[in-house]
């Protein structure tokens, strides 16, 4: 069944109220003082006259001026216009700065993207505050979002995401998104029905496992009856507690029935396709259920309820899918600036310029006029048409972690939203929703920083090691990982301390491990120089996310931890790097660990 969305209106933007800027020094030194005494007396000889009425001084008196005290007149008199200028000067620019800083916020709030060139300003308007010592640009403040589906499957990836950033004691909001929820009591109808033949939830359902493992957690959006959770508000004092994580959770409609967004395939009749460089059709799996569309929608839906409710705005939104893990603190490089509005950043990934494949002209045809970009002539005007190669390569071949200042979500989101099911038409295919997010990034001029070494594991290279020592620390944890397993006995867990513990010192991995391909390795691991090939021996492991049981983090369905999964057959190596591999296997399994033990002990206290 397709939940409708009843919109919410666009929040209506709040005036940023500033306290003007102290102006410069208005009490001049005793000097000074004095000689702007000695100054006015010489410059006003008709009030010294009256006083030397009013005392009695004698009238016929002769005032002499010589030439020296013009000349110390004359120099006061420039200097005290010099000041005046500069302070009108320094002052003009700082409210002329900060109205522009104050525009391009509204117009974002409403959806209405930056004018050209506004991005520089707001840098200078940042640059401004900051020498007044009003606010710093130097970090960013960060809100965690993972969007999925109301599912078992994604239920315990997220659970065991949550686990993994206070393993790592990550400071920061959590927001989890949820679409596409079953109404309460029609849970039966659930069974099976999602992806990897897992359940579809109520809100309830899914809430009585989150609230298990972290009481702390408040709702936006939905009332539950026996109380669990609470509301948005009261926590809010409590989010810049790094000791207790409290994620939010927001529930939205299911986005992912693409036959209520028109066009030439909604019926269903015709299928949609995709002629690729080499000449060969592809056709989609999909059709008409594409559930990736939530993550546009769902950002956007969220991003309504944020904008009415919550009053911060300096934080950057950490955009990331249910299967990454936390293997160490997220922050951005050192020689990587912060996000700021108009200036967002993500990962840097390899998907290239494929899209400018795609008839972009019929997609801008299709799509919603963005209301600062129509034209005299009334044609439409789509950026994302005339972006390059180089354009793509330098700006836009971006995915999770997305870093997006929370002023630029709205305009952002929607743009995505609504070119998503616009661009599924044309590349019926998993990345379609990736590919929509760099044409509307485009289309919003917002020229993403993309940054390598956020993540590991899937569509990057593995991580390149520096220096003897912390290739030594990979094969030494490699190895260690591997001959645990090996010796072992089944049923117990070699570590339930968490993805991190995995990395003996010096080896620092990624921030995150983005484990959406299959890992494996084989017993007895192979010593140095040996041939490490997909070998025939029995003894080949593996982890591969859909086999893990959906109730894996359930207290009393397994008494057993959980164990990389055992094949017979040779196993691929992923990317070749059979260290990593291992790695990847030992971090998973050790992070579901971990999440169930808490969860099992009374949650995240």
């Amino acid at each position: 069944t397709h939940h409708t969305s009843s919109r919410s209106t666009l929040p209506q933007p709040t005036t940023n109220l500033r306290q003007p800027l102290s102006g410069w020094p208005t009490t001049p030194n005793t000097q000074a003082s004095s000689t702007s005494r000695s100054l006015s007396r010489l410059a006003h000889p008709h009030e010294m006259a009256e006083r030397r009425s009013i005392t009695g001084e004698s009238q016929k008196k002769k005032i002499r001026i010589g030439v020296g005290h013009i000349l110390i007149a004359a120099f006061a008199l420039a200097l005290a216009t010099l000041f005046s200028t500069a302070r009108l000067v320094r002052h003009s620019a700082v409210r002329k700065a900060d109205f522009h800083h104050d525009l391009v916020s509204v117009q974002t709030s409403l959806g209405v993207p930056p004018p050209p060139g506004s991005h520089h300003n707001v840098e200078e308007s940042n640059a401004i505050k900051n020498a007044s010592g009003e606010s710093s640009t130097n970090t960013n403040s960060f809100h965690f979002i993972v969007s999925s589906d109301c599912t078992s499957y994604q239920r315990w990836e997220v659970l065991t995401q949550l686990h993994s950033a206070g393993a790592v004691h990550q400071c920061g909001r959590f927001t989890w998104i949820v679409s596409g929820c079953l109404e309460e009591g029609s849970e039966h109808i659930g069974k099976g029905k999602g992806g990897a033949n897992s359940d579809i939830l109520t809100p309830a359902l899914l809430l009585e496992e989150v609230g298990r493992h972290f009481p702390h957690l408040t709702i936006s959006n939905h009332t539950i009856a026996n109380g669990l959770g609470r509301s948005a508000s009261v926590a809010r004092g409590q989010d810049d507690d790094c000791s207790i994580l409290h994620p939010h959770v927001h529930f939205t409609p299911d986005y992912s029935d693409m036959s209520v967004y028109g066009g030439p395939f909604a019926d269903g009749k015709r299928k949609r396709s995709f002629l690729n460089r080499k000449g060969k059709v592809m056709y989609g799996s999909y059709h008409n259920t594409y559930k990736f569309n939530n993550k546009p929608n769902g950002l956007h839906h969220w991003a309504v309820s944020f904008l009415e409710q919550d009053d911060r705005r300096d934080e950057a939104i950490v955009l990331i899918d249910p299967d990454f893990l936390f293997l160490n603190k997220f922050e951005f490089p050192e020689n990587a600036p912060p996000v700021l509005p108009g200036k967002p950043a993500a990962a840097k990934y390899g998907l290239g310029a494929q899209f400018l494949d795609f008839n972009l002209t019929r997609i801008c045809d299709r799509a919603p006029t963005i209301q600062s970009m129509k034209s005299s002539s009334e044609s439409k005007v789509c950026p994302f048409v005339s972006v390059t190669s180089k354009d793509v390569n330098n700006y836009y071949s971006a995915g999770a972690p997305y870093v997006i200042h929370i002023q630029d979500v709205l305009a952002l989101s929607k743009r995505w939203s609504e070119l998503v099911p616009l661009t599924y038409d044309e590349y019926p295919l998993l990345y379609a929703e990736m590919f929509a997010y760099s044409m509307a990034a485009a289309d919003l001029d917002l020229k993403h920083q993309l940054i390598k070494g956020l993540f590991t594991g899937c569509m990057t290279p593995w991580p390149h090691t520096h220096g003897k020592g912390e290739l030594e620390a990979l094969e030494t944890s490699a190895k260690a990982y591997a001959s645990s397993i090996e010796n072992t006995p089944e049923g117990k867990a070699d570590s339930d301390e968490g993805a991190s513990s995995c990395f003996l010192t010096p080896l620092t991995p990624p921030p995150f491990l983005h484990y959406c391909a299959r890992y494996s390795f084989v017993t007895p691991y192979p010593p140095e120089n040996k041939k490490n090939s997909e070998s025939s021996t029995p003894n080949s492991h593996f982890f591969a996310k859909r086999r893990v049981d959906h109730d894996v983090l359930n207290c009393s369905h397994n008494d057993h931890q959980m164990e990389p999964f055992i094949s017979t057959k040779p196993e691929k190596i992923e990317g070749g790097q059979k260290d990593w591999n291992v790695l990847a296997v030992c971090a998973v399994v050790r992070a579901i660990n971990f999440a169930k033990k808490k969860g099992c002990e009374g949650g995240m206290q």
